[in-house]
């Protein structure tokens, strides 16, 4: 008797214990998911507007998509010092500015750990894994990019964003962030995510110039203002909401692992991750491979990169087929080519 009660209360404290054995498996998965961010700092030369950072690893992942990368915020207090924070993979960084018109080199930094970059006036970089810093970098906080396109009326366009319904302000004073006009007519700022309310305003926040309280998902946004203040909200870039197409591509006999790699030019959003690009599946002769529709510049390569074309401009939401016959001479057809 003591014996078959004695197994039935091991088989209740198993049973039990299964849960909390599972959940602690799933613990380290969890943890994968989120992504380590580590602060570079750089000086840069005074005649350095809105500096930038690009970063990347040596396998090529890139960590930011497009360049010149992203912007540096001033550090407090520091004058010519910038800040951003990269994911811990980057083994690389360039500083740049002035809408990437100047540049250093590429920069190694130890991946997982804050670096201190100084910019010389003739462009050369020195690294330091010791603070060159009075002041300390501030602690990461995740943020989101908003993009808004307004009337033409509106010179200065700003940003306020708060918590709802605890009322915490993104912003020290309204009208908020004044967001950056970019080339295409939107204007862009960051808010951190963990707000859900926004209001948009031009012009110092006039009260017969902004919108009103919108509710927002704290991811990218297109926020589109009409005249009459109505606005639309979407989470998919509005330029480049157009279907997927499909680029084949012969290349030489000795190119092996054909791959492609994609981009929207001048603004160099890559359609992929890193270089190479995506290796592209055989068929029917041809290589093949699916790319978003917004993109007008192609590179096709072959043996992990070391072989490639020149930059190939293509027309957006086009099928191609892009004849290689060496890395200096590619053709690319808007129909499948005969024979």
């Amino acid at each position: 008797m003591k014996k078959t009660l004695a197994f039935f209360l091991a088989l209740v404290m198993c049973l039990t214990l299964l849960p909390l054995t599972a959940l602690a498996a799933e613990e380290p998965e969890e943890a994968a998911e989120e992504v380590e961010m580590v602060p570079i700092a750089a000086q840069v030369p005074a005649d350095w507007e809105a500096p930038c950072l690009w970063a990347w690893a040596d396998d090529g992942t890139n960590a930011f998509e497009a360049w010149p990368g992203e912007e540096m915020d001033p550090l407090e207090g520091e004058e010519g010092w910038y800040y951003c924070y990269v994911p811990a993979f980057v083994q690389n960084v360039i500083v740049n500015a002035n809408e990437g018109s100047v540049q250093t080199d590429a920069v190694p930094v130890q991946a997982g750990a804050p670096a201190w970059v100084t910019v010389g006036d003739d462009l050369a970089a020195e690294v330091s894994a010791e603070a060159l810093t009075e002041t300390e970098i501030p602690q990461y906080v995740e943020r989101f990019k908003v993009h808004a396109y307004v009337p033409l009326a509106w010179e200065k366009v700003n940003l306020w964003a708060w918590s709802d319904p605890d009322g915490k302000n993104a912003f020290d004073a309204w009208p908020g962030l004044e967001l950056k006009e970019g080339d295409n007519g939107w204007f862009t700022g960051k808010a951190p995510t963990w707000v859900n309310r926004i209001i948009v305003s031009g012009n110092e926040g006039a009260d017969d110039e902004k919108t009103a309280d919108v509710t927002i998902e704290p991811e990218e946004l297109w926020i589109t203002v009409y005249n009459d203040l109505t606005y639309e909200v979407a989470y998919e870039d509005p330029d480049k909401a157009v279907e997927d197409v499909t680029i084949h591509a012969q290349v030489p006999a000795d190119w092996a692992g054909p791959c492609c790699w994609a981009w929207s030019a001048p603004d160099g959003t890559n359609a992929f991750t890193a270089w190479p690009g995506e290796p592209m599946a055989e068929e029917d002769g041809w290589y093949a491979i699916q790319a978003p529709g917004w993109i007008n510049s192609v590179i096709i390569n072959g043996n992990e990169g070391s072989v490639q074309t020149a930059d190939l401009s293509v027309e957006p939401g086009s099928e191609l087929w892009i004849v290689v016959t060496d890395p200096e001479n590619a053709e690319v057809f808007y129909e499948a080519p005969a024979a």
